[in-house]
């Protein structure tokens, strides 16, 4: 099948399955209505920080203005964003194609209960536990959509039994990740305008290892060969993996701008939240799906190859 006709098999699938959107829609309704977990007070302590060092420079402004004004900007930049941003959206891994909306909306301390962190080791340690079990959440969620694409149903009580191993697959290849990125944006910051050179290098790794979520739950493979299943299928189909990639992240950025203008209202976000896991669970199937067939399709151009 073509880029779109896999999005559409995708649709189709969660159309017939409604079900699928369950771990989406729970994990953005918990967001959404439980106690919000704040870091403001670390964020006001940090520029609090800043501050002192410049003042600490001395009062005839022996520092460039550019720099106060940077500190002023970043300041700013740091309250309205880390500051009002709701620590528990960790738990949603989107990029690993775990829709999420209810991460959009900031921290209103004058209406949202608000729990807050005043430590950076809290901050750290708290981050960490929130990640670890976002990647179960991911792993349940991804698990289910694997066996449905798969063809054998979502079995639950299989799946749990897979749900652990699929948990440390996924932490043996994100831990690296992380490590490349950490270096690469270290590295950019070195060089300079050289940096882009990584920032290239990380878009090309990225593209490459996309489907390694699926490999992991749908074709149960562990990290090293979920790793060669999604190089193989992103290189025999590079310009349509490509293609699918493009698409789905548009797409979901494009909704993400359009869903803001409607959670204003309980009506408004409730309906936000069904819509979204509907339209991002049926994108991460369709991920499934061309992982699946072009996955299949490669092996079985391979055994002819051999036969012949």
């Amino acid at each position: 099948m073509g880029i779109i006709d896999t999005l559409s098999a995708g649709f189709s699938t969660v159309a017939k399955n409604l079900w699928l959107v369950t771990v989406p829609v729970l994990l953005d309704v918990a967001l959404w209505l439980a106690p919000k977990l704040s870091v403001a007070p670390v964020v006001d302590h940090l520029i609090a920080t800043m501050n002192s060092a410049l003042q600490a420079l001395g009062p005839t402004g022996t520092a460039d203005i550019s720099v106060y004004r940077m500190v002023e900007t970043l300041s700013t930049t740091l309250q309205q964003s880390v500051g009002r941003a709701n620590l528990f959206t960790m738990l949603n891994w989107g990029r690993l194609g775990v829709p999420g909306v209810a991460g959009l909306r900031l921290i209103e301390p004058e209406v949202d209960r608000v729990i807050e962190i005043t430590s950076y080791g809290q901050w750290f340690g708290v981050q960490i536990i929130l990640l670890l079990v976002g990647l179960l959440i991911t792993c349940l969620f991804l698990g289910m959509l694997g066996q449905e694409v798969r063809g054998e149903g979502v079995h639950l009580g299989k799946l749990s039994k897979r749900l652990p191993s699929y948990w440390l697959y996924m932490l043996a290849f994100m831990v690296p990740m992380g490590l490349l990125l950490f270096s690469i944006v270290g590295s950019s910051m070195i060089l300079g305008a050289l940096g882009f050179l990584f920032w290239g290098l990380l878009i090309w790794v990225i593209i490459y290892l996309a489907f390694v979520p699926q490999a992991i739950t749908m074709s149960e493979a562990k990290p090293f060969r979920a790793v060669v299943g999604s190089f193989t299928v992103v290189r025999a189909n590079f310009w349509s993996s490509l293609g699918l990639i493009i698409l789905v992240n548009l797409i979901n950025l494009g909704l993400s701008m359009l869903w803001v203008r409607f959670m204003g209202s309980t009506l408004g976000m409730a309906a936000v939240i069904l819509l979204n896991a509907y339209v991002g669970t049926s994108l991460t199937a369709a991920c499934f799906i061309f992982f699946r067939d072009r996955l299949a399709a490669y092996q079985s151009a391979v055994q002819q190859q051999r036969s012949v």
